[in-house]
């Protein structure tokens, strides 16, 4: 993936990460950072659930919160 993919993709799991301030790291540092965001947007969505009484598509696919036990 090229370092403008990384810091497209970047920008869309981090709203506030500026392209700009991205540019500035080498592709390795931010292949980590993507990766780490792309695992804590994972374990985020595993807190939420799919109503059952719903058809999603993935076009369409919705989460509903969930109160998670700590």
């Amino acid at each position: 993936m090229s370092k403008v993919k990384m810091i497209e993709r970047i920008g869309q799991l981090n709203l506030s990460a500026r392209a700009e301030f991205l540019a500035e790291f080498n592709e390795a540092e931010l292949l980590q950072y993507m990766a780490n965001l792309e695992a804590v947007w994972s374990d985020f969505q595993d807190q939420f659930y799919k109503t059952a009484d719903n058809t999603f598509t993935a076009e369409t696919e919705q989460y509903e919160p969930v109160l998670m036990a700590g």
